[in-house]
């Protein structure tokens, strides 16, 4: 590296000397051996800037050029998306659960109701589920309850549903589910 960089120095300072035009003599006469351009010339070739026409011979033939050819390229990266589509899920839930047991407890005064809730979807579920008891003759509503659930998927659970109320004469009611959202966890 040493000895090109000293070639590269010596082509400037031939390059240089032959731009100035030290030591060459002109017409015979040299100003004083102080080099320079002969100012006043008549004809021939005074304009400096046609350059040099006898450089030195054995100047240095491996000068560098262009674009080293060690320079890593770069290629900018082509983006991958990848788009998965959302997991599909019905998100009314009474289709997931069974119910027995609609009765009322007169020692406890409470209307009861038993679900049997199976999660059939690839995900973990919530389940938000409101019962109700009503009056069969006059369709009056006599009680409710409401559910909370996670159920992995797959899974089952067992859920006993209550609403306390004293019945002061025989009634005839009916149970049923009138909601079951589901929707992911997020657990």
């Amino acid at each position: 590296m040493q000895r090109r960089s000293m070639r590269i120095c010596a082509v400037a300072l031939v390059g240089l000397i032959a731009l100035t035009g030290c030591g060459k003599k002109k017409g015979g006469s040299h100003d004083g051996g102080l080099g320079g351009f002969v100012s006043g010339g008549s004809g021939g070739n005074d304009n400096p800037a046609s350059g040099p026409t006898d450089l030195p011979s054995g100047m240095p033939t491996d000068l560098p050029s262009g674009v080293p050819s060690d320079v890593p390229s770069y290629d900018a990266p082509t983006p991958s998306y990848t788009y998965s589509a959302p997991a599909t899920y019905n998100s009314d839930g009474t289709s997931d659960i069974s119910a027995s047991g609609c009765d009322y407890d007169e020692s406890t005064r409470s209307f009861q109701y038993t679900l049997n809730l199976r999660n059939p979807e690839t995900q973990s579920m919530h389940y938000s589920i409101t019962i109700e008891w009503e009056d069969q003759n006059g369709g009056s509503l006599l009680g409710s309850d409401y559910k909370s659930v996670t159920v992995a998927s797959g899974g089952s659970q067992t859920l006993s549903a209550t609403s306390y109320r004293t019945l002061t004469q025989q009634t005839s009611f009916t149970c049923k589910v009138t909601s079951a959202l589901k929707y992911p966890s997020s657990t």
